[in-house]
């Protein structure tokens, strides 16, 4: 029987509230309720940075891309499921991999599309070929967004050539940074994330849909030392992702804003360091997994 862990969270974006329940089993846990329609909570501004931050985190999912090419064997196919804006699916191109990915609608099609050329399935209306198999497939921050996590992982064990990989990368349930801030930790963000998973409630998914884990990292610059910003923000201070919402430019700014920014400058440094002890310790707050077939 699951508990509720966090029986009051809530979503920053609408101020909706939802419980986060944990299985004392397995460790995963849910959000409850599952929204009957999640759009309200995706509005046009989720996400949506200025060019800045973007050309930084396109950087960034370089080099990790980069770390991944290094790792595999060789160039091969890839596909994305959930590929976004398509960055990480551009970059890999670069390197020689032929690559396509899979969105939810022809909106969240377009970018990708338009702006580099990508193969991108929307699946209710040009579904993946059905004899198409890809040496990696890709689950790059969508695990956490899907409320069956095994369903998703078998089918794509299913799209994997014979000596094929699957790469997750999820927000670690287990890690320090959200042991520290609980309910008000950045990477809970319910409900757009349906699923929390800690590495061995990942593991144990993992095991159902026929794979096995071959590695597991936490290196995230993307992710983790802004993490620990908005995380401590949000439990010293009651900031409740504002530094977020006006990073994506979608509330107004007020004065008192300007503490918000010094307090995130001044923190900083302390996030870095904190984000450094959790990798070396296996706690940080994003972790990758390279997935094998049993």
């Amino acid at each position: 029987m699951s508990a509720a862990l966090y029986p009051d969270s809530r979503d920053y974006i609408t101020g909706d509230r939802f419980a986060v329940l944990q299985c004392p089993q397995c460790s995963t846990a849910w959000t409850s309720p599952v929204p009957s329609n999640l759009e309200p909570y995706y509005p046009r501004t989720y996400r949506r940075y200025n060019a800045i931050i973007i050309s930084i985190l396109k950087f960034l999912y370089r080099q990790r891309v980069g770390r991944w090419a290094r790792r595999l064997p060789k160039a091969g196919s890839a596909l994305e499921l959930g590929c976004g804006d398509g960055f990480m699916l551009n970059a890999l191109r670069s390197l020689g991999w032929t690559v396509a990915g899979t969105e939810r609608t022809e909106d969240m099609a377009r970018f990708a599309r338009e702006q580099f050329g990508l193969t991108v399935y929307v699946e209710s209306q040009q579904p993946i070929p059905a004899e198409a198999r890809y040496d990696l497939v890709i689950l790059f921050q969508v695990l956490e967004h899907l409320h069956n996590p095994v369903e998703e992982l078998t089918r794509a064990a299913s799209l994997l050539a014979s000596d094929g990989a699957v790469i997750v990368a999820v927000p670690n349930f287990g890690s320090w940074q959200s042991r520290f801030a609980k309910s008000g930790w950045f990477h809970l963000d319910v409900p757009r994330h349906l699923v929390h998973l800690s590495p061995e409630s990942l593991a144990q998914a993992a095991s159902k849909a026929g794979l096995n884990v071959s590695q597991i990292d936490f290196l995230s610059f993307e992710h983790d030392p802004y993490g620990w910003v908005q995380s401590i923000l949000n439990r010293v201070f009651g900031n409740k992702n504002r530094l977020t919402k006006l990073l994506m430019r979608s509330v107004p700014w007020r004065v008192s804003d300007g503490v918000t920014l010094l307090l995130a400058a001044l923190l900083t440094p302390l996030a870095v360091l904190l984000s450094l002890l959790s990798w070396s310790a296996q706690r940080g707050a994003i972790m990758e997994a390279t997935l094998v077939r049993k």
